[in-house]
């Protein structure tokens, strides 16, 4: 009867440690699944980001480059007026 108690209560006694040191290594398991998935999803932002820098950069080139002929096409314009200014004037004082 002795023997019977004593194997139930270290049958007992194994399955309660078995379990902390399952629980244990399951949590441990988990966490670096989780720190997998998070540089996982860094790396995704990461790239992203770089991605987005080098498109922020030549639309800022191409910017520059509509300004440029912003700039050409008003200077432009302003020569035509002045050469058109003398004309309309004048035609308007001969009627």
């Amino acid at each position: 009867m002795n023997e019977v108690i004593i194997t139930a209560v270290i049958s007992f006694i194994s399955t309660i440690v078995g379990y902390k040191v399952g629980s244990k290594k399951n949590k441990a398991e988990a966490n670096k699944i989780e720190i997998e998935n998070v540089k996982e999803v860094i790396s995704v932002y990461v790239d992203t980001i770089n991605d987005l820098k080098i498109e922020v950069r030549e639309l800022k080139e191409r910017l520059a480059t509509y300004q440029k002929h912003i700039e050409k096409l008003e200077g432009e314009l302003y020569s035509f007026r002045q050469q058109m200014a003398p004309t309309t004037s004048r035609r308007r004082t001969t009627k």
